[in-house]
């Protein structure tokens, strides 16, 4: 009697990709995350991968507020009033009013930028939120680029004020890189 078979494991098998991609696609439904996100398998059209990226983000700005509002404030809050009792920090009225305490403590929480598919697309979208007073600047910033409203305005007052010193207003064509070669040239002399 012949007890031992000969095992066939039949691979590679043909229904593997898909059996792979069935499960995957649950585990992103259960974390709620795209697939395509899930496995870096952007090849859908622009609409569609757009679609898939603010749906994610629906669920990482739910997680975010959470992370900040259960987490990260009431930790901020903690530290502030401990810093504030051994007098590291100088704080008048902290422990004597609710209002001025929420006052000192009060934070906002940003986390990274969303990026972007089309950047040209979102910042033209940006553009029209504000001008028709849907968001404002500051807000459009923090959530294209991660960064600060006022310190882009005077960063780029200060830009302004050193091209125009040395007679560069306009930053592209012909004329600018003109003007650039003509400093070199008479600042070497």
């Amino acid at each position: 009697m012949n007890l031992l078979k000969q095992l066939t494991p039949g691979r590679p098998n043909t229904a593997f990709d898909g059996f792979v991609t069935s499960i995957l696609r649950q585990v992103g439904s259960a974390l709620e995350i795209p697939y395509e996100l899930l496995v870096k398998h952007f090849t859908a059209s622009y609409s569609a991968s757009r679609a898939a990226l603010l749906e994610a983000w629906k669920m990482f700005r739910m997680r975010r507020a959470w992370l900040a509002s259960d987490f990260c404030q009431p930790i901020y809050e903690e530290w502030f009033a401990e810093a504030v009792a051994k007098g590291r920090i100088s704080a008048p009225g902290f422990f004597d009013d609710p209002m001025i305490r929420k006052a000192y403590t009060k934070a906002e929480w940003h986390g990274p930028s969303q990026g972007q598919i089309d950047p040209l697309k979102e910042v033209k979208a940006a553009e029209k939120r504000v001008e028709n007073g849907f968001s404002t600047g500051e807000r459009e910033t923090a959530e294209l680029t991660g960064g600060d409203y006022e310190m882009n305005i005077r960063q780029l007052a200060r830009e302004k004020a050193f091209r125009e010193q040395y007679g560069l207003t306009n930053l592209g064509g012909d004329s600018s890189r003109e003007k650039v070669l003509e400093y070199e040239e008479n600042s070497e002399q």
